[in-house]
């Protein structure tokens, strides 16, 4: 399926193989009947972010091998981080990882939580 975004979009690193529109949301829930995914809630405003992003990428070829990764900018993306904050009735919060698989919520982190490794260990 074809995405609004894509990895042109975010060229600071090509682990991030998706940039998601609100339209998107739902192929993302469908995707993850097949495969893991992996959405990032990131605020170019927020030092956090900045080390929960670069933890990520230090494990983001073993991430790629295990899920679909999206990097919303939650300024930039005000209306896709809002759309889904609501469609998955979770709070909003960033830096935030969120695992879906068969269309559900499986892992939710925020802040401090955001650890490459330990989101290895619970999409294995």
């Amino acid at each position: 399926m074809s995405f609004s975004g894509s990895a042109s979009n975010n060229p600071s690193n090509s682990i991030w193989n998706k940039n998601p529109g609100t339209e998107d949301i739902e192929v993302i829930l469908q995707n993850s009947k097949d495969k893991p995914q992996l959405i990032y809630k990131h605020s170019h405003r927020c030092s956090i972010c900045f080390l929960a992003k670069e933890e990520l990428e230090e494990v983001g070829i073993e991430l790629n091998n295990i899920t679909d990764l999206y990097m919303v900018n939650v300024i930039n993306q005000r209306e896709v981080s809002n759309a889904i904050a609501s469609k998955l009735n979770v709070r909003h919060e960033s830096p935030q990882v969120i695992i879906l698989k068969d269309e559900e919520i499986v892992w939710k982190g925020s802040h401090w939580d955001v650890k490459g490794k330990e989101i290895l260990k619970q999409l294995r």
